[in-house]
Protein backbone atom coordinates (compact mmCIF):
# COMPACT_ATOMS: atom_id res chain seq x y z
CA UNK A 1 0.00 0.00 0.00
CA UNK A 2 1.32 3.13 -0.86
CA UNK A 3 2.22 5.86 1.93
CA UNK A 4 3.63 9.29 1.14
CA UNK A 5 6.68 10.48 3.03
CA UNK A 6 4.49 12.02 5.85
CA UNK A 7 2.79 9.04 6.55
CA UNK A 8 5.77 7.08 6.66
CA UNK A 9 7.27 9.72 8.88
CA UNK A 10 4.78 9.37 11.78
CA UNK A 11 4.58 5.38 11.29
CA UNK A 12 8.72 5.69 11.80
CA UNK A 13 8.49 7.42 14.92
CA UNK A 14 6.23 6.00 16.73
CA UNK A 15 7.66 2.70 16.04
CA UNK A 16 11.14 3.65 17.19
CA UNK A 17 9.58 4.36 20.42
CA UNK A 18 6.93 1.59 20.48
CA UNK A 19 4.19 0.26 18.20
CA UNK A 20 2.30 2.45 15.46
CA UNK A 21 -0.31 1.42 13.00
CA UNK A 22 -2.44 2.97 10.24
CA UNK A 23 -5.98 2.99 10.96
CA UNK A 24 -9.75 3.57 9.65
CA UNK A 25 -11.36 4.99 7.04
CA UNK A 26 -7.67 5.82 5.06
CA UNK A 27 -6.90 1.63 5.55
CA UNK A 28 -10.23 0.92 4.18
CA UNK A 29 -11.05 3.09 0.95
CA UNK A 30 -6.88 2.23 -0.18
CA UNK A 31 -8.10 -1.48 0.09
CA UNK A 32 -11.84 -0.01 -1.70
CA UNK A 33 -10.03 1.30 -4.35
CA UNK A 34 -10.74 5.10 -3.14
CA UNK A 35 -9.24 8.08 -2.89
CA UNK A 36 -8.04 8.34 1.21
CA UNK A 37 -8.75 11.16 2.71
CA UNK A 38 -7.93 11.88 6.92
CA UNK A 39 -5.09 9.34 7.97
CA UNK A 40 -5.26 8.12 11.40
CA UNK A 41 -3.22 6.27 13.68
CA UNK A 42 -2.87 4.06 16.88
CA UNK A 43 -0.24 2.97 19.09
CA UNK A 44 0.68 1.62 22.64
CA UNK A 45 2.80 4.75 23.59
CA UNK A 46 1.94 6.42 26.90
CA UNK A 47 0.06 9.96 26.51
CA UNK A 48 2.79 12.14 27.85
CA UNK A 49 5.58 10.58 25.45
CA UNK A 50 3.37 10.85 22.59
CA UNK A 51 3.37 14.59 23.06
CA UNK A 52 7.05 14.49 23.34
CA UNK A 53 8.37 12.57 20.53
CA UNK A 54 6.08 14.77 18.07
CA UNK A 55 7.25 18.06 19.68
CA UNK A 56 7.92 19.58 16.87
CA UNK A 57 5.28 18.98 14.97
CA UNK A 58 2.53 21.16 17.29
CA UNK A 59 0.60 18.15 18.78
CA UNK A 60 -2.67 19.52 20.05
CA UNK A 61 -4.33 17.68 22.50
CA UNK A 62 -7.69 16.91 22.00
CA UNK A 63 -8.97 14.20 23.74
CA UNK A 64 -6.61 13.04 26.85
CA UNK A 65 -9.70 10.81 28.06
CA UNK A 66 -9.08 8.74 24.61
CA UNK A 67 -5.60 9.13 24.76
CA UNK A 68 -5.75 11.52 21.52
CA UNK A 69 -3.47 14.01 20.05
CA UNK A 70 -3.39 15.90 16.95
CA UNK A 71 -0.08 16.84 14.86
CA UNK A 72 0.66 19.21 12.19
CA UNK A 73 3.06 18.41 9.42
CA UNK A 74 2.89 20.45 6.32
CA UNK A 75 -0.57 21.80 6.43
CA UNK A 76 -2.21 18.65 7.20
CA UNK A 77 -3.52 17.29 10.31
CA UNK A 78 -3.13 13.87 11.71
CA UNK A 79 -4.74 12.20 15.10
CA UNK A 80 -2.51 9.68 17.09
CA UNK A 81 -4.53 7.81 19.55
CA UNK A 82 -3.49 4.99 22.24
CA UNK A 83 -4.89 1.86 21.52
CA UNK A 84 -8.12 0.98 23.63
CA UNK A 85 -10.89 -1.61 24.85
CA UNK A 86 -14.39 0.01 25.45
CA UNK A 87 -15.94 -0.96 28.40
CA UNK A 88 -19.65 -1.42 29.19
CA UNK A 89 -22.35 0.65 27.27
CA UNK A 90 -22.36 4.21 27.80
CA UNK A 91 -25.21 6.81 27.83
CA UNK A 92 -22.92 9.41 26.13
CA UNK A 93 -19.76 8.63 23.91
CA UNK A 94 -18.23 10.92 26.56
CA UNK A 95 -18.45 9.08 29.58
CA UNK A 96 -17.54 6.05 27.78
CA UNK A 97 -15.23 4.17 30.13
CA UNK A 98 -12.06 2.83 28.28
CA UNK A 99 -8.95 0.53 29.30
CA UNK A 100 -5.86 1.16 27.38
CA UNK A 101 -4.26 -1.67 25.41
CA UNK A 102 -1.16 -2.99 23.98
CA UNK A 103 -3.02 -5.61 21.32
CA UNK A 104 -3.62 -3.80 18.39
CA UNK A 105 -6.49 -7.01 17.57
CA UNK A 106 -8.61 -5.53 20.96
CA UNK A 107 -8.10 -2.27 19.78
CA UNK A 108 -10.19 -3.35 16.07
CA UNK A 109 -12.66 -5.26 17.73
CA UNK A 110 -14.28 -2.35 19.48
CA UNK A 111 -14.63 -0.74 16.23
CA UNK A 112 -18.33 -0.09 13.88
CA UNK A 113 -17.96 -1.94 10.96
CA UNK A 114 -15.71 -5.17 9.96
CA UNK A 115 -13.99 -2.65 6.54
CA UNK A 116 -13.28 -0.43 9.56
CA UNK A 117 -11.18 -2.87 11.48
CA UNK A 118 -8.26 -3.58 9.87
CA UNK A 119 -4.81 -2.06 10.85
CA UNK A 120 -1.28 -1.48 8.24
CA UNK A 121 1.62 -1.28 9.94
CA UNK A 122 3.60 -0.38 7.11
CA UNK A 123 4.11 -3.93 5.70
CA UNK A 124 1.20 -6.12 7.11
CA UNK A 125 -2.38 -5.86 7.64
CA UNK A 126 -4.28 -6.69 11.03
CA UNK A 127 -7.82 -7.75 10.73
CA UNK A 128 -10.04 -6.99 14.01
CA UNK A 129 -12.57 -9.32 12.70
CA UNK A 130 -12.75 -12.89 11.00
CA UNK A 131 -15.08 -11.05 8.32
CA UNK A 132 -12.79 -7.92 8.05
CA UNK A 133 -11.11 -9.52 4.52
CA UNK A 134 -13.64 -11.16 3.43
CA UNK A 135 -16.21 -8.24 3.61
CA UNK A 136 -13.73 -5.56 2.37
CA UNK A 137 -12.60 -8.06 -0.56
CA UNK A 138 -16.40 -8.70 -1.86
CA UNK A 139 -17.15 -4.65 -0.64
CA UNK A 140 -19.89 -5.79 1.98
CA UNK A 141 -21.03 -3.84 5.39
CA UNK A 142 -21.21 -5.76 8.56
CA UNK A 143 -20.89 -4.29 12.20
CA UNK A 144 -18.45 -5.71 13.94
CA UNK A 145 -19.46 -8.79 16.69
CA UNK A 146 -23.57 -8.30 17.32
CA UNK A 147 -24.79 -5.88 15.54
CA UNK A 148 -27.29 -4.58 18.65
CA UNK A 149 -24.11 -4.42 20.85
CA UNK A 150 -22.54 -1.87 18.42
CA UNK A 151 -25.50 0.28 18.26
CA UNK A 152 -26.17 0.62 21.86
CA UNK A 153 -22.29 1.63 22.12
CA UNK A 154 -23.89 4.33 19.82
CA UNK A 155 -27.18 4.78 18.16
CA UNK A 156 -25.24 7.00 15.29
CA UNK A 157 -24.04 4.07 13.78
CA UNK A 158 -27.36 3.47 12.72
CA UNK A 159 -27.30 6.24 10.53
CA UNK A 160 -23.54 5.78 9.97
CA UNK A 161 -24.36 2.47 8.23
CA UNK A 162 -26.44 4.15 6.07
CA UNK A 163 -24.06 6.92 5.01
CA UNK A 164 -21.57 4.05 4.25
CA UNK A 165 -24.25 2.60 1.83
CA UNK A 166 -24.99 5.48 0.16
CA UNK A 167 -22.06 7.59 -0.38
CA UNK A 168 -19.79 4.29 -1.33
CA UNK A 169 -20.39 1.37 -3.61
CA UNK A 170 -20.93 -1.32 -0.81
CA UNK A 171 -23.42 -4.26 -0.72
CA UNK A 172 -25.35 -5.38 2.80
CA UNK A 173 -27.34 -8.03 3.96
CA UNK A 174 -30.96 -7.65 4.12
CA UNK A 175 -31.29 -9.47 7.70
CA UNK A 176 -28.71 -6.62 8.97
CA UNK A 177 -30.82 -4.00 7.64
CA UNK A 178 -33.62 -5.53 9.45
CA UNK A 179 -32.21 -6.08 12.51
CA UNK A 180 -30.90 -2.71 12.62
CA UNK A 181 -34.20 -1.15 12.23
CA UNK A 182 -35.29 -3.18 15.30
CA UNK A 183 -33.33 0.08 17.37
CA UNK A 184 -34.27 2.86 15.07
CA UNK A 185 -35.78 4.42 18.37
CA UNK A 186 -32.88 4.90 20.18
CA UNK A 187 -31.80 7.70 17.49
CA UNK A 188 -34.40 9.63 19.66
CA UNK A 189 -31.36 9.79 22.30
CA UNK A 190 -28.55 11.49 20.18
CA UNK A 191 -28.21 15.26 19.67
CA UNK A 192 -29.56 17.02 15.89
CA UNK A 193 -26.34 18.06 15.05
CA UNK A 194 -25.14 14.82 15.08
CA UNK A 195 -27.79 13.94 13.41
CA UNK A 196 -28.04 16.26 10.82
CA UNK A 197 -24.33 15.71 10.03
CA UNK A 198 -25.18 11.98 8.64
CA UNK A 199 -28.62 12.63 7.29
CA UNK A 200 -26.67 15.42 5.19
CA UNK A 201 -23.85 12.93 3.62
CA UNK A 202 -26.80 10.34 3.09
CA UNK A 203 -29.41 12.29 1.07
CA UNK A 204 -26.19 14.32 -1.26
CA UNK A 205 -24.60 10.62 -1.64
CA UNK A 206 -24.48 9.37 -5.19
CA UNK A 207 -26.99 6.39 -3.64
CA UNK A 208 -29.22 8.78 -1.93
CA UNK A 209 -32.76 7.42 -3.59
CA UNK A 210 -32.26 3.56 -2.72
CA UNK A 211 -30.75 4.23 0.66
CA UNK A 212 -33.61 6.87 1.52
CA UNK A 213 -36.01 4.40 0.43
CA UNK A 214 -35.11 1.84 2.28
CA UNK A 215 -34.63 4.67 5.56
CA UNK A 216 -38.68 5.33 4.68
CA UNK A 217 -39.64 1.84 4.44
CA UNK A 218 -38.20 0.57 7.52
CA UNK A 219 -39.34 3.82 9.24
CA UNK A 220 -36.25 4.73 10.74
CA UNK A 221 -36.38 8.08 8.39
CA UNK A 222 -39.44 9.25 10.80
CA UNK A 223 -37.56 9.15 13.77
CA UNK A 224 -35.67 11.92 12.67
CA UNK A 225 -37.78 13.81 10.52
CA UNK A 226 -41.65 12.99 11.99
CA UNK A 227 -43.19 14.92 9.81
CA UNK A 228 -41.58 12.30 6.65
CA UNK A 229 -44.53 9.50 8.36
CA UNK A 230 -47.76 11.29 6.75
CA UNK A 231 -45.53 11.50 2.91
CA UNK A 232 -45.15 7.85 3.18
CA UNK A 233 -47.05 5.96 0.85
CA UNK A 234 -49.60 8.61 0.60
CA UNK A 235 -51.79 8.31 -2.75
CA UNK A 236 -51.94 11.69 -4.35
CA UNK A 237 -55.13 10.72 -6.34
CA UNK A 238 -54.77 13.04 -9.43
CA UNK A 239 -53.89 12.09 -13.07
CA UNK A 240 -50.91 13.76 -13.07
CA UNK A 241 -48.92 12.05 -10.37
CA UNK A 242 -47.81 8.55 -11.02
CA UNK A 243 -46.48 7.85 -7.43
CA UNK A 244 -47.08 8.33 -3.88
CA UNK A 245 -45.79 11.82 -2.04
CA UNK A 246 -42.65 10.06 -0.58
CA UNK A 247 -41.81 7.82 -4.02
CA UNK A 248 -42.27 11.05 -6.06
CA UNK A 249 -39.89 12.84 -3.67
CA UNK A 250 -37.24 10.25 -3.68
CA UNK A 251 -37.44 10.28 -7.40
CA UNK A 252 -37.10 13.92 -8.10
CA UNK A 253 -33.77 13.41 -5.57
CA UNK A 254 -32.55 11.18 -8.60
CA UNK A 255 -32.83 14.02 -11.33
CA UNK A 256 -30.49 16.12 -9.17
CA UNK A 257 -26.93 16.82 -8.87
CA UNK A 258 -25.50 15.93 -5.18
CA UNK A 259 -25.90 19.63 -4.36
CA UNK A 260 -26.90 20.07 -0.45
CA UNK A 261 -28.97 22.73 -0.91
CA UNK A 262 -30.78 21.22 -4.01
CA UNK A 263 -31.33 18.11 -2.52
CA UNK A 264 -32.89 19.47 0.86
CA UNK A 265 -34.98 21.82 -1.74
CA UNK A 266 -36.08 18.67 -3.65
CA UNK A 267 -36.30 16.50 -0.39
CA UNK A 268 -39.17 18.99 1.02
CA UNK A 269 -40.74 20.54 -1.54
CA UNK A 270 -43.51 18.74 -1.27
CA UNK A 271 -43.50 17.67 2.45
CA UNK A 272 -46.95 19.33 3.10
CA UNK A 273 -49.21 18.42 0.62
CA UNK A 274 -50.92 15.41 3.30
CA UNK A 275 -51.56 18.77 5.38
CA UNK A 276 -53.29 20.49 2.33
CA UNK A 277 -55.19 17.58 0.30
CA UNK A 278 -58.73 17.91 -0.48
CA UNK A 279 -60.94 15.71 -3.07
CA UNK A 280 -63.09 17.66 -5.95
CA UNK A 281 -66.07 16.43 -6.57
CA UNK A 282 -64.75 14.75 -9.67
CA UNK A 283 -62.88 12.70 -7.07
CA UNK A 284 -59.22 14.38 -7.78
CA UNK A 285 -56.83 15.14 -5.17
CA UNK A 286 -55.68 18.53 -4.78
CA UNK A 287 -53.01 20.62 -3.07
CA UNK A 288 -53.76 24.54 -2.67
CA UNK A 289 -51.03 26.08 -1.22
CA UNK A 290 -48.86 22.90 -0.97
CA UNK A 291 -45.82 24.98 -1.60
CA UNK A 292 -46.17 27.30 1.04
CA UNK A 293 -47.29 24.95 3.39
CA UNK A 294 -43.99 22.93 2.32
CA UNK A 295 -42.01 25.61 2.66
CA UNK A 296 -42.80 26.21 6.54
CA UNK A 297 -42.76 23.37 7.53
CA UNK A 298 -39.34 22.67 6.00
CA UNK A 299 -38.39 25.47 7.85
CA UNK A 300 -39.28 24.06 11.05
CA UNK A 301 -37.26 21.14 10.27
CA UNK A 302 -34.42 22.68 9.47
CA UNK A 303 -34.34 25.26 12.39
CA UNK A 304 -35.15 22.05 14.69
CA UNK A 305 -32.04 20.15 13.26
CA UNK A 306 -30.08 23.57 13.46
CA UNK A 307 -29.14 24.03 10.35
CA UNK A 308 -27.61 27.75 9.45
CA UNK A 309 -29.84 30.62 8.88
CA UNK A 310 -28.89 31.02 5.41
CA UNK A 311 -29.25 27.43 4.54
CA UNK A 312 -32.64 27.68 5.74
CA UNK A 313 -33.38 30.60 3.73
CA UNK A 314 -32.41 29.61 0.36
CA UNK A 315 -34.28 26.21 1.17
CA UNK A 316 -37.30 28.22 1.72
CA UNK A 317 -37.44 30.22 -1.11
CA UNK A 318 -36.67 27.66 -3.76
CA UNK A 319 -39.60 25.69 -2.18
CA UNK A 320 -42.30 28.76 -1.83
CA UNK A 321 -41.78 29.24 -5.50
CA UNK A 322 -41.43 25.86 -6.96
CA UNK A 323 -45.10 25.77 -8.71
CA UNK A 324 -44.85 27.76 -11.64
CA UNK A 325 -48.21 27.30 -13.50
CA UNK A 326 -50.48 30.57 -14.65
CA UNK A 327 -47.91 33.19 -14.51
CA UNK A 328 -48.61 36.23 -16.05
CA UNK A 329 -45.56 37.98 -16.87
CA UNK A 330 -42.74 35.30 -16.82
CA UNK A 331 -40.14 37.90 -17.40
CA UNK A 332 -40.76 40.20 -14.26
CA UNK A 333 -41.21 36.96 -13.14
CA UNK A 334 -38.07 35.74 -12.89
CA UNK A 335 -36.70 39.38 -12.19
CA UNK A 336 -38.57 38.94 -9.18
CA UNK A 337 -36.96 35.80 -8.18
CA UNK A 338 -33.73 37.16 -8.98
CA UNK A 339 -34.05 39.65 -6.48
CA UNK A 340 -34.89 36.98 -4.23
CA UNK A 341 -31.93 34.04 -4.84
CA UNK A 342 -28.47 34.76 -5.64
CA UNK A 343 -26.72 33.34 -8.81
CA UNK A 344 -26.08 30.10 -7.68
CA UNK A 345 -29.53 29.40 -6.09
CA UNK A 346 -31.10 30.08 -9.35
CA UNK A 347 -29.67 27.20 -10.97
CA UNK A 348 -30.58 25.13 -8.26
CA UNK A 349 -34.14 26.76 -8.66
CA UNK A 350 -34.18 25.47 -12.04
CA UNK A 351 -33.10 22.26 -11.31
CA UNK A 352 -35.82 21.42 -8.97
CA UNK A 353 -38.36 22.68 -10.98
CA UNK A 354 -37.12 20.23 -13.68
CA UNK A 355 -36.65 17.21 -11.24
CA UNK A 356 -40.14 17.95 -9.85
CA UNK A 357 -41.52 18.09 -13.58
CA UNK A 358 -39.77 15.30 -14.67
CA UNK A 359 -41.03 12.84 -12.06
CA UNK A 360 -45.00 13.60 -12.73
CA UNK A 361 -46.64 11.07 -15.04
CA UNK A 362 -45.03 11.58 -18.67
CA UNK A 363 -44.94 13.03 -21.39
CA UNK A 364 -42.69 15.46 -19.87
CA UNK A 365 -43.28 19.35 -20.54
CA UNK A 366 -40.33 21.51 -20.04
CA UNK A 367 -41.41 24.16 -22.37
CA UNK A 368 -42.17 26.70 -19.63
CA UNK A 369 -39.11 25.74 -17.28
CA UNK A 370 -36.96 26.28 -20.65
CA UNK A 371 -38.34 29.24 -21.40
CA UNK A 372 -37.98 30.85 -17.85
CA UNK A 373 -34.29 29.78 -18.55
CA UNK A 374 -34.03 31.30 -21.07
CA UNK A 375 -35.36 34.81 -20.24
CA UNK A 376 -33.04 34.09 -17.01
CA UNK A 377 -30.06 34.10 -19.18
CA UNK A 378 -31.18 36.96 -21.11
CA UNK A 379 -31.44 39.10 -18.28
CA UNK A 380 -27.83 37.86 -17.25
CA UNK A 381 -26.57 39.09 -20.42
CA UNK A 382 -28.00 42.39 -20.59
CA UNK A 383 -27.68 43.47 -17.10
CA UNK A 384 -31.58 44.13 -16.86
CA UNK A 385 -32.29 45.94 -13.73
CA UNK A 386 -33.67 43.75 -10.73
CA UNK A 387 -33.31 45.15 -7.28
CA UNK A 388 -33.49 48.70 -6.41
CA UNK A 389 -30.11 49.26 -6.23
CA UNK A 390 -30.16 48.82 -9.97
CA UNK A 391 -32.62 51.93 -10.09
CA UNK A 392 -31.21 55.35 -11.58
CA UNK A 393 -32.83 57.38 -8.78
CA UNK A 394 -31.87 56.96 -4.94
CA UNK A 395 -33.51 57.73 -1.85
CA UNK A 396 -31.13 60.76 -1.79
CA UNK A 397 -32.76 62.09 -5.04
CA UNK A 398 -35.92 61.52 -4.06
CA UNK A 399 -35.76 63.47 -0.37
CA UNK A 400 -34.38 66.50 -2.84
CA UNK A 401 -37.50 66.46 -4.67
CA UNK A 402 -39.81 66.63 -1.89
CA UNK A 403 -39.92 63.31 -0.62
CA UNK A 404 -40.50 62.98 3.41
CA UNK A 405 -37.80 61.10 5.09
CA UNK A 406 -38.92 57.61 6.50
CA UNK A 407 -40.65 54.27 5.17
CA UNK A 408 -42.28 56.18 2.49
CA UNK A 409 -39.06 56.61 0.70
CA UNK A 410 -38.88 52.68 0.53
CA UNK A 411 -42.29 52.85 -0.72
CA UNK A 412 -41.73 54.83 -3.31
CA UNK A 413 -38.75 52.91 -4.52
CA UNK A 414 -40.50 48.85 -4.40
CA UNK A 415 -42.81 51.03 -6.70
CA UNK A 416 -40.68 52.29 -8.86
CA UNK A 417 -38.79 48.68 -9.13
CA UNK A 418 -42.04 46.96 -9.94
CA UNK A 419 -42.56 49.07 -12.53
CA UNK A 420 -38.88 48.82 -14.29
CA UNK A 421 -39.29 45.21 -13.68
CA UNK A 422 -42.11 45.14 -16.21
CA UNK A 423 -41.26 48.10 -18.15
CA UNK A 424 -37.16 48.25 -18.27
CA UNK A 425 -36.80 51.28 -20.39
CA UNK A 426 -38.23 53.58 -17.88
CA UNK A 427 -35.03 53.35 -15.97
CA UNK A 428 -34.09 56.71 -16.15
CA UNK A 429 -33.70 59.15 -13.76
CA UNK A 430 -36.20 61.52 -15.65
CA UNK A 431 -38.81 58.89 -15.85
CA UNK A 432 -38.11 57.37 -12.66
CA UNK A 433 -38.64 61.01 -10.84
CA UNK A 434 -41.84 61.37 -12.90
CA UNK A 435 -43.20 58.31 -12.09
CA UNK A 436 -42.37 58.88 -8.48
CA UNK A 437 -44.31 62.22 -8.62
CA UNK A 438 -46.83 60.69 -10.16
CA UNK A 439 -46.78 57.69 -7.20
CA UNK A 440 -46.98 60.44 -4.77
CA UNK A 441 -49.62 62.56 -5.92
CA UNK A 442 -52.02 59.78 -6.37
CA UNK A 443 -51.52 58.85 -2.60
CA UNK A 444 -52.00 62.15 -1.09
Amino acid sequence: MYLDKNIRLILNILQKNGQGYIVGGYVRDVLLGLEPKDCDFVTDIEYEKLLNIFSEYSPKEIGKHFGIIQIKIDGAHYEIAKMRQDKGIPKDRKEQEIEFTENIYEDLKRRDFTINAIAFDGEKFYYGDSDSQKDIENKTLRFVGECKKRIEEDPLRILRYFRFLATKDLKYLDEDVEEISKYRELLQNLSVERIREEFDKIITGKNAYNILRILSDKKILEIIIPEWKDCRGFNQRNIHHIYTVDEHILQALKETDMDLITRLAIFFHDIGKPKCFSLGEDGKGHFYNHELISAEIAKEIMERLRYDKNSIEKVYRIIQYHLVYGIDNEEKFIKKMMNRLEKEDMLRYFQVLKADRKTHRPPYNFEQIERLEKIYQDIVKKQLPISIKDLNISGKELLENGFKQGKNIGEVLKYLLNQVLEYPECNTQEQLLKLALEYKKGRE
